[in-house]
């Protein structure tokens, strides 16, 4: 599996800054892009319009503005990651006892690090080299440390529209799967 960046990427890194979810976890695996591509296509026409990218960044933010003024706190962020923090917690409680054993952990591990290795894997035969461990590991996201204080939907507006354009490698005003793919701009 080829690793992923660009748009795609972005869009799972904004999904982790705003909405938190399970694509984040994932943001260098193919198939979860894909699906949050088709996620943000809601007419499943195979692209992504300036409408749907700006409704969809508009879902995702009105998700965490927990007391609805408008902005997005650390604290409304950080009451998001323990609330996916409890989900996996749960996840991971195969008996439901309320205690993770070490069958448990362990397959929290494997999993983790089958998403490792699909994130990392930049040529796609299944393991990972030196190389690609050190390249991965060097690799920052376009919001790496630019997350602010507060977060205000126009602020979420403005990143969407700057990964759009930098995308939409025609210039005709919308996305395809591939123009997302190909990491156009990122």
């Amino acid at each position: 599996m080829r690793r992923t960046a660009g748009f795609l990427g972005c869009m799972a890194s904004l999904a982790m800054l705003v909405a938190g979810n399970a694509f984040a976890e994932q943001r260098g695996s193919e198939n979860r892009l894909t699906k949050l591509f088709e996620q943000i296509d809601l007419d499943a026409s195979g692209t992504l319009t300036v409408r749907e990218m700006r409704d969809a960044a508009a879902a995702r933010f009105n998700a965490l503005d927990l007391n609805g003024d408008g902005r997005v706190t650390a604290d409304e962020r950080h009451q998001s990651r323990n609330n996916r923090l409890k989900i996996r917690f749960s996840r991971a409680d195969a008996d439901h006892n309320g205690m993770l054993d070490l069958h448990e952990m362990q397959e929290v591990a494997k999993q983790r690090a089958r998403r490792r290795l699909a994130r990392l894997d930049m040529n796609g035969d299944g393991m990972l080299s030196l190389d690609e461990l050190q390249k991965g590991r060097h690799s920052n996201s376009p919001l790496a440390g630019s997350e602010p204080e507060t977060l205000t939907l126009p602020m979420l507006d403005a990143r969407m529209m700057t990964m759009f354009r930098n995308a939409d490698a025609d210039g005709d005003g919308i996305v395809t799967l591939r123009e997302a793919m190909d990491g156009a701009g990122g």
